[in-house]
């Protein structure tokens, strides 16, 4: 078989609709971290998560 070998993780993408200036807070955040919105908005969704157990 060719190709990448299937990840023991798949991650599940979802599509959400953002506000234009809280996307661009957002896009800030990630290029401070050099990460993606992806990661900013999983983190802050961990630590949210986090507060409340």
């Amino acid at each position: 078989m060719a190709g990448r070998p299937p990840k023991k993780e798949k991650k599940i993408r979802e599509a959400i609709y953002f506000e234009p200036e809280l996307i661009e807070w957002l896009r800030e955040q990630a290029d401070k971290q050099m990460c993606t919105v992806s990661v900013v908005v999983n983190q802050i969704v961990d630590a949210k998560k986090s507060s409340q157990e």
